[in-house]
């Protein structure tokens, strides 16, 4: 009865919490779950080391000594992410943000009237929270007009806006089983519910100069894109763990995820102003323009194959974890198509939108991410927690696709980890720091207000740019036991 009301407690204050904690969405593992195991890091791929069991290897369950629930969250976290030169040289963007947000309630439960082998996990849990705001503006004076028709310089104005969220909750259940001493095996089914969010708009101006009596006073672009979708996709996970004389050995095998249902919607609007195809001055300046809402559109997003093996040793009271994991590449797809979708206005190939799309499109490569991990036991009750890792990005950007893709994040990751555990009879609490920094030093630049012409639509020529991202996050994790602890 204590441990239903303490799951029901912590499974409100999941929902309830109304800040929002920031991810990557491009990575895999940015977001880790479970007391120890979110600072140790995949540890409990080998062993039972927390309730995340049921995410990590639900075959480690089998290990669990005892019903229990745990409530784990990344307390507070500060993230800074850094853009030099994003958007043209000498323009650079930045975003930060402070956050709180539980990330996991689980539990283990141990049957009394099953083989005492048998033993059964749950989860819910945020896999991956995310938020991205870039906005920067410039107004200068430029020659951009040609003198024939706009004599002297024009009043440059520039803005450009990202702004992109990201969530996925999860649902899993899973069984743990122990046919022999040494042998585990164990299997879990997870549900995933993801909603993305995607806000992109850049507009520029070129004004003569009134005084000038300019045959143009104008020439403006406006190009505005708004996607979201809805996806619910489930995938199975087969764990196996074995014990030999010195080593823990675990392996976990992943499926692709299975899409249930999706839907989402697009809208867009692209227009120019005054402005003339190429560099004909006997070719009469036009305005043309794409607009357009798409909505109940079809959405698809996938998580491919994919195998993790873990292992450790004690030596002493030490003990020493490592992990390798390996994430299949997934080819270019659809996420979401409007087809033949009233768009282009007019829709002749006359018109500088003619082949531009609305379609949503997602690519993952290949994916290998390491791990290594501590636990020094102070005391019987006491542990000092370590762990460093890396975190692949698996997006990537190609212009040469058709389309849009709405992952920004894609660069790669490096964590450190440090906590204390600290048992108290039968409740467990752990307190750690995680320290994160990824960079890119050519990331595409989306927009550059440097070298604006009307040859690319006042855009410029885009570059790339150097991403930097760093950040602290404070973990704190409670679990609360019935009986013996599973430590």
């Amino acid at each position: 009865m204590k441990l239903l009301l303490v799951a029901v407690i912590s499974v409100v204050l999941l929902f309830l919490v109304s800040t929002c904690s920031y991810g990557q969405d491009n990575h895999y593992a940015w977001m880790q779950y479970g007391s120890r195991n979110a600072i140790l890091y995949n540890a409990g791929i080998s062993r039972f080391e927390d309730q995340s069991a049921v995410i990590i290897n639900p075959a480690t369950l089998a290990e669990a000594k005892s019903s229990s629930f745990n409530f784990n969250t990344n307390m507070v976290g500060f993230n800074s992410i850094k853009f030099k030169d994003g958007l043209g040289q000498g323009f650079t963007v930045s975003n930060s943000n402070l956050n709180v947000l539980p990330s996991m309630a689980s539990g283990v439960f141990k049957p009394s009237n099953v083989s005492k082998n048998f033993v059964i996990g749950y989860a819910l849990y945020h896999a991956n929270t995310d938020n991205l705001n870039f906005t920067d503006r410039s107004e200068r004076k430029l020659n951009l007009i040609n003198e024939t028709e706009s004599p002297g310089d024009e009043n440059y104005l520039a803005q450009y806006t990202l702004d992109t969220e990201l969530d996925e909750f999860n649902v899993v259940g899973g069984v743990g089983w122990r046919p022999s001493e040494r042998l585990t095996i164990g299997g879990s089914l997870s549900f995933i519910y993801r909603t993305n969010e995607s806000r992109e708009a850049f507009t520029a101006y070129a004004l003569s100069d009134p005084a000038q009596n300019a045959a143009v006073d104008l020439v403006g672009t406006n190009i505005e894109y708004y996607a979201k979708y809805n996806s619910l996709m489930s995938f199975a996970k087969l764990g196996l763990t074995y014990k030999g004389n010195n080593w823990d050995l675990g392996l976990v095998i992943s499926s692709p995820t299975i899409g249930i249902f999706g839907s989402g919607k697009i809208l867009a609007n692209y227009s120019v102003t005054n402005y003339r195809v190429g560099n004909d001055l006997s070719k009469p300046r036009s305005n043309f323009l794409a607009n357009g809402l798409i909505e109940k559109v079809k959405a698809t997003y996938k998580y491919p194959l994919s195998v993790a093996v873990g292992a450790s040793r004690a030596f002493g009271k030490v003990r020493l974890y490592g992990s390798f994991s390996w994430y299949n590449a997934l080819s270019n797809y659809t996420v979401m198509d409007p087809g033949n979708a009233s768009f282009v206005q007019p829709a002749n190939q006359s018109n500088v939108f003619y082949t531009k799309t609305l379609r949503v499109w997602s690519s993952n490569k290949a994916v290998y991410n390491g791990s290594i991990a501590v636990d020094w036991e102070l005391k019987p009750e006491n542990h000092l927690l370590f762990s460093f890792r890396n975190d692949q990005h698996y997006g990537e950007f190609n212009s040469k696709i058709v389309g849009n893709n709405l992952a920004v994040k894609q660069w790669d990751n490096w964590h450190f980890t440090i906590g204390n555990q600290r048992e108290f009879k039968s409740s467990a609490l752990v307190l750690g720091l995680r320290f994160n920094y990824g960079s890119n030093n050519a990331f595409p630049q989306p927009a550059s207000f440097s070298d604006p012409s009307e040859g690319n639509l006042l855009q410029g020529e885009r570059d790339k740019g150097k991403v930097t991202s760093s950040g602290i996050q404070l973990l704190l994790s409670y679990t609360f036991a019935l009986g013996k602890t599973s430590k």
